[in-house]
């Protein structure tokens, strides 16, 4: 394999490129399924290929394959190339790359030794007895890549992941019905210990929120939201709109387009609180990883200082459009795919303040624990967030539960917030983008904070 891989990488040159990247990737795994304790699915999977990037005649152009011999993996080089010169005579200016100190090296996660029927038969045993629908699906694979450069970058990674999903539904026909979503996941098996007590736990909160929980009061609310409920916020108000892919337009037909624009980069954000980072290399997490795709070293990125825009997630390609350097967030999901700006665990930075300290500094407010739903406006500007386990703030003390909407603008969000907590926890998600789709990987989270006068709606 190595040999053949460096074989793409003369023959691209000797074509004209002036950038060729060639990627191996193999995914095994095995996934099973359980609805209201029966047996749905239990199957294994594969996949495997070669993707060659290419950089020639002003443009980039991207070709993979799953056929390995000499002869398919040229001429998937010959294609690549091929693109990037047709591409490159309809840009306005020609795609360069970041210059780098590449990464030259090989490291490995150890492998998860767990079956995915048994994790889910002893987390169907956990769920109450009142819920009326339980659907649980988990995944253990190992992903395999050896990423070479023709400037430099040689690494071999494998890893590891768990994902775990549970839907829980509670239906009482004169109250209606709640839906429960939870996700637990990282690269160790360690990652789904206790995942049972939560399910217990959550799946005996539906039937209390379905009977208790009483629509909210229109109006403007200090809320004080829960760890669950930043990483959501964090996600989709800040991560997405951070790719500079994204600001600089690539995805305005596909995931959307950006409340950045490409002449106002350093805009405020929020608060002098307010501070916001994504960091690959956190030991354990869903979406660790110590080297991108394009085989640069992953490195805290500070999006967000003092409630400023310092930096934004991005490749070698968007990083040379403003004179910077990578900051490694280049991920591609499958060997079919090429790598983009994604985000892997993203966060709000703790504070100072015990999370019920906010509580009691609150006089009417809302505390909001999680979600039901969400909405976000093509450029992330506006959101609408649906309560699930909320509860009324009156002078200082947590009242009933309530149901309701946040309906928040981010620079309102964000520019609102006053008080950051200590606590800190992360959250399992798939990040979806790009045209192929592709998801991958990602935690969300931080601590508890405080946004002050934010609209909520019955």
């Amino acid at each position: 394999m190595e040999t053949l891989i460096y074989k793409a990488l003369d023959y691209g040159l000797a074509l004209g490129a002036s950038y060729v990247e060639v990627r191996w990737q193999r995914d095994v795994g095995t996934v099973a399924g359980l609805r209201n304790g029966q047996l749905e699915f239990s199957t294994t999977y594969f996949s495997e290929g070669i993707a060659v990037r290419a950089v020639a005649g002003g443009g980039m152009g991207f070709a993979s394959i799953t056929n390995t011999s000499l002869e398919e993996v040229l001429n998937a080089v010959e294609q690549a190339v091929k693109l990037a010169k047709a591409a490159g005579k309809w840009r306005k200016s020609p795609v360069t790359l970041s210059e780098e100190n590449m990464a030259n090296f090989s490291y490995t996660v150890p492998s998860i030794d767990l079956d995915p029927v048994d994790v889910l038969k002893v987390l169907d045993e956990s769920v109450d007895k009142m819920v009326n629908v339980r659907r649980l699906v988990a995944n253990v694979w190992t992903t395999e890549k050896r990423v070479i450069t023709s400037d430099g970058a040689d690494v071999f990674s494998k890893i590891p992941r768990i994902y775990v999903y549970a839907m829980l539904i509670r239906h009482e026909p004169s109250l209606g019905s709640l839906q429960r979503d939870l996700f637990f996941g990282g690269t160790s098996r360690d990652s789904v210990e206790g995942a049972e007590k939560v399910v217990e736990e959550e799946s005996k909160k539906l039937s209390l929120l379905l009977e208790k929980a009483k629509p909210i009061s229109p109006g403007r609310y200090d809320v004080v939201f829960a760890p669950e409920m930043t990483g959501i916020l964090v996600h989709e108000s800040i991560g997405h709109p951070f790719e500079l892919d994204r600001i600089y337009g690539r995805e305005g037909a596909e995931a959307g387009e950006s409340y950045i624009r490409p002449g106002n980069l350093r805009i405020r954000i929020g608060s002098e609180y307010v501070n916001i980072t994504d960091y690959p290399a956190v030991p354990g997490t869903y979406g660790f990883y110590l080297v991108d795709d394009e085989g640069v070293v992953a490195r805290p990125k500070q999006l967000v200082r003092n409630g400023v825009a310092t930096e934004f997630i991005t490749n070698r390609q968007y990083a040379a459009v403003i004179g910077a350097h990578s900051n490694g967030g280049a991920r591609a999901s499958l060997y079919s795919r090429e790598p983009i700006p994604r985000m892997s665990n993203t966060y709000l930075e703790p504070g100072d303040w015990k999370p019920d300290e906010m509580i009691k500094d609150t006089r009417r407010g809302v505390y909001v624990v999680s979600y039901t739903e969400w909405n976000i406006n093509d450029t992330r500007y506006s959101g609408r967030y649906g309560i699930l386990e909320g509860y009324l703030i009156e002078n200082g003390e947590l009242k009933h539960p309530i149901r309701g909407f946040i309906e928040v603008e981010t620079p309102e969000l964000w520019g609102n917030l006053d008080a950051v907590g200590r606590d800190f926890k992360l959250y399992v998600g798939t990040c979806g983008k790009g045209n192929p789709s592709q998801g991958v990987p990602v935690t969300m989270g931080g601590p508890t904070f405080r946004s002050r006068n934010l609209r909520v709606v019955p």
